[in-house]
């Protein structure tokens, strides 16, 4: 009888939700893109300074006289081309993680349109309802209505933890390509410290250009799940904190341009790698724990509106 009914009101109820939640998301990520512009602009300044000092060194000024003379010239020549090519590979980042936020703003601004209308539909529905329940019995109908609306608020909120769900765990399988990547970067930087030449320096090298691709993209997964998480609805006792997620290229590109220049062993990179993957399971553990509890309320709702109905 109500069949046609519910399933336009739950309809309409997931697009009042999804509007809520791309409302929050887009909240999340203009705050996110000034924060960006702001880095972006900061970061364009140290590159232009560090650029400067190398140039200045490389052209036998005051500076690279005194290095002279105190036999430190190339140590200082090689920190400030390790510091220049820093500041150049986060300001890559910060430019494609500007590009990758306003293409995000631009796309749920869009979707958003979509659901304008959904709240003065689900009324609409939900006093047709209403009506319709109260014709037969006053009680029951309020206590179905209510049990109906807690059912839908309840199934959206599962549905929102799987896509945070998701989205991390997409991360997580970024962030151990990169891993896998910082391994055999190191296998081969092992070599080259045994006599493996230009050969194993080379390849090491190469290691090293893939998990810089895998960092950037694990850098657009995180953002993305950092912001699936905006609008998902934590239990009190559970803390998640997504704050280092934002800075994790950076972290990452001072590591590696530190480990580069050692010839080494690939260590402060595949630390801070490794830190922010194993924070990123464990947020996904906790999603999974409430994912788990919201499964359960639907069952005992489910059951509860099933005995409402079928009362004699």
């Amino acid at each position: 009888m109500y069949s046609e009914l519910n399933e336009k009101m739950e309809k309409a109820q997931k697009g009042m939700n999804r509007l809520k939640k791309i409302d929050s998301m887009l909240k999340e990520l203009k705050d996110e893109r000034n924060q960006l512009k702001k880095k972006e602009t900061e970061l364009k300044s140290i590159l232009v300074k560090e650029n400067d000092d190398v140039e200045k060194l490389n052209k036998k000024g005051l500076a690279s006289i005194f290095y002279s003379v105190v036999g430190k010239l190339d140590d200082k020549l090689e920190e400030e081309q390790r510091e220049a090519i820093a500041a150049k590979l986060k300001h890559n980042q910060a430019l494609t993680d500007l590009e990758n936020v306003e293409y995000e703003i631009s796309k749920l601004s869009q979707e958003r349109t979509e659901y304008m209308d959904c709240k003065s539909q689900y009324n609409s529905l939900y006093e047709q309802k209403k009506e319709m329940l109260l014709r037969s019995d006053e009680n029951t109908a309020k206590s179905i209505l209510d049990i109906s609306s807690r059912l839908n608020d309840s199934r959206n909120r599962l549905a929102e933890l799987k896509e945070a769900v998701d989205a991390g765990n997409n991360a997580i399988r970024c962030l151990d390509k990169a891993l896998s990547s910082l391994r055999s970067a190191e296998g081969w930087g092992t070599w080259d410290l045994l006599g493996g030449g230009l050969i194993a320096d080379l390849a090491k090298h190469s290691k090293l250009d893939d998990t810089k691709r895998e960092v950037e993209e694990a850098q657009v997964q995180l953002r993305k799940f950092k912001t699936e998480l905006t609008d998902v609805k934590i239990n009190s006792d559970i803390h998640i904190d997504t704050d280092g997620f934002a800075k994790f290229a950076d972290f990452f590109f001072d590591g590696l341009i530190s480990d580069w220049f050692m010839q080494s062993k690939i260590r402060n990179s595949y630390e801070s790698v490794s830190a922010v993957k194993n924070h990123a399971e464990d947020i996904v553990i906790k999603l999974k724990k409430i994912e788990l509890s919201e499964k359960e309320l639907i069952n005992s709702l489910n059951v509860e509106l099933e005995n409402l109905i079928m009362k004699p």
